[in-house]
């Protein structure tokens, strides 16, 4: 017997490594602050209870640690997971991310837990560099393990497609689901204190926004600063591993006096409310959760046609404007075409309002709530 109490309420164990500053984070506490208590009693497990987000998870929710990289030996954690598993004995189980769907793969089965089983994967498989090793990792998971999955949930329909073509994952099995974006709360947080720009004057300001990655490209937006015609700066607001070498990059083209490295913001949405143009210059994707905030804020948007995400959410020239990939030309030729032309900038950024409303948090977790019932039943 799985955790469903006298209440009737479907018991649904979350399952993600840590809360850091991602987006796959931020999908999981928005699914968790907006599903229905009346129906369902979440829980959280994190394999490593740290990261920015903890704070954020409602106050309901018990979070359950596995405490990996503590004292008890290297499988310690494992063991935790299979024991949680067993306690909680959750209706539903919902993992993110691959290593923590092979943690959650096996976790039942050692559990012997009958709990249905989630699997969400949020990156394309084809086209990612995330290093031999781990991608090797990644896909002998999906060939393997993968299939003892009751759902799989990619956030977007490339990705699905890449389970079902290329992984030969049964197509009733994956159920395409985007990211969640609470356009209410970024409006409301947008109205909020205004945040000046460092160092911005009136010059128009471009924003890029996500971790300091080489995966988000921002190397390919400083390289386009170098011929962005106009007297623009660009603003990153995000923090990583690559800031050192961005701020190198930025000095070596000599645009180190337009780029301004803004860290890590709570609450990013009145500088990207004030500012001139967004750039998602990314050499691949899921579903880029920044690129869907700008366009709830009606800011025009330039991405690059990276997979998977930003091609099934802007349609080039009427919501926002797609640039080949990995091309700092093609992002620079964007960037000016927009900065020229005040009108097209204003066409582009109400269509992107009205495009993000598909995604609207309300809409999704409902979605979200429906694949729930389903897989339960």
């Amino acid at each position: 017997m799985t955790g469903r109490g006298r209440e009737g309420k479907i018991k649904v164990l979350f399952v993600i490594g840590l809360l850091g500053w991602g987006g796959t984070e931020r999908v999981v506490v928005r699914i968790l602050r907006r599903l229905d208590r009346a129906r369902f009693r979440p829980v959280l497990l994190l394999i490593e209870k740290r990261g920015s987000f903890l704070a954020e998870v409602p106050d309901d929710v018990p979070i359950l640690d596995c405490g990996r990289h503590a004292a008890g030996g290297r499988l310690a954690w494992m063991r935790n997971f299979v024991g949680f598993l067993g306690r909680e004995m959750p209706d539903v189980m919902v993992s993110f991310l691959w290593f923590p769907n092979v943690a959650a793969v096996l976790a039942r089965y050692l559990s012997g837990v009958p709990c249905r089983l989630i699997l969400s994967e949020r990156s394309t498989i084809d086209g990612s560099r995330e290093g031999f090793a781990t991608e090797l990792a990644r896909r002998a998971a999906i060939r393997l393990l993968y299939g003892a999955a009751d759902r799989i949930v990619p956030n977007s329909d490339a990705l699905g497609r890449q389970f079902v073509e290329r992984f030969g994952i049964p197509a009733r099995k994956v159920a395409v689901m985007p990211n969640p974006v609470d356009i209410e709360t970024i409006a409301a947080l947008a109205r909020g204190a205004r945040e000046p720009s460092p160092g911005v004057d009136a010059a128009p300001v471009i924003v890029g926004m996500g971790r300091l990655a080489r995966v988000k490209g921002f190397d390919l937006l400083i390289r386009a600063m170098a011929e962005v015609r106009f007297r623009a700066r660009l603003m990153l607001i995000g923090e990583g591993p690559e800031e050192g070498a961005l701020r190198d990059l930025a000095g070596r083209l000599g645009v180190s006096e337009r780029v301004a490295f803004a860290g890590f913001h709570a609450n990013p949405y009145p500088v990207l409310a004030n500012a001139s143009v967004f750039v998602l210059p990314s050499r691949y994707e899921g579903f880029p959760n920044a690129l869907v905030e700008a366009m709830a804020l009606g800011l025009p948007c330039v991405a690059s046609r990276c997979p998977t995400g930003p091609e099934e959410i802007v349609a080039d020239g009427v919501n926002g404007l797609l640039a080949p990939v990995e091309d700092p030309q093609g992002l620079a030729a964007a960037i000016n075409r927009l900065l020229e032309d005040a009108p097209l900038r204003d066409r582009l950024g109400r269509a992107a309002r009205e495009r993000a409303r598909a995604y609207d948090a309300a809409t999704m977790v409902r979605r979200f709530e429906t694949l729930l019932e389903e897989v339960n039943a």
